[in-house]
């Protein structure tokens, strides 16, 4: 009679090594080591980070799962792009899973998530206030994942997360966007404000929020494209 349990060591490692490999191509390419565009040559990053292209084939489809990497007819496994467009939509995706979350927190009235709240939004200053801005991008998220925590619900924290990275993907193609951009404060305080205020409030002042990071998105986007056509070839 066969072992049903045999071989189950293994598969561990392997999922391991995957798994490893799909964090290191995944920092690559939100620290933007790995821009836009980048094809994916297998046997090359397979050898450069000691794994099979079998592997490398599993760490990618995750990647792809995460909106992080496509596949191209005739280039394989490109770095995935993020246009004017996929913004739009990231947003509007965004706004009826926060607004959701607005409602549950104005209706429950959690202290411990408004506490929580409170703390990302003095992070999210002090790192503003020290031009870091990688920091401040990190309490963003924070803030907006903790707010959807507010509903309760498992699945709408998923779809979340995974617009949290696809959005991340594109702040990732260049942490200067305070310089780049012109900000000079940051607006986290005031939507916090409202989210102790009444419904209403609360879901004027996330709309705005939203509307406000799409729009600096996405001029962020088009200066990049700009600065890209400007550049000279070598």
């Amino acid at each position: 009679m066969t072992n049903p349990i045999r071989g189950l060591g293994a598969s561990i490692h392997r999922q391991s090594t995957t798994e490893q490999a799909t964090e290191a191509i995944r920092q690559a390419i939100l620290t933007g080591r790995l821009p836009p565009g980048t094809p994916l040559r297998e046997a090359a990053l397979a050898a450069e980070l000691g794994i099979s292209r079998s592997t490398l084939r599993e760490a990618a489809r995750t990647l792809e799962s995460e909106s992080l990497v496509r596949y191209q007819m005739n280039r394989g496994i490109v770095v995935a792009d993020v246009t004017g467009p996929d913004v739009v939509d990231i947003y509007a995706a965004r706004a009826a899973v926060e607004l959701a979350a607005a409602d549950a927190l104005t209706e429950h009235r959690d202290p411990l998530i408004y506490q929580h709240l409170a703390e990302v939004v003095d992070q999210i200053e002090g790192a503003f206030d020290r031009g870091d801005t990688a920091a401040v991008l990190d309490g963003d998220r924070l803030f907006h994942t903790t707010l959807v925590s507010a509903t309760g619900s498992p699945r709408l924290r998923r779809i979340h997360q995974q617009l949290q990275q696809e959005q991340r993907l594109a702040l990732a193609l260049a942490e200067r966007s305070r310089r780049e951009l012109g900000r000079t404060a940051d607006d986290h305080r005031q939507l916090l404000d409202a989210l102790h205020g009444t419904p209403e409030q609360a879901r004027t002042e996330l709309t705005a929020h939203l509307q406000a990071g799409a729009t600096e998105l996405r001029r962020l986007l088009d200066l990049l494209a700009h600065n890209k056509r400007e550049t000279p070839r070598g």
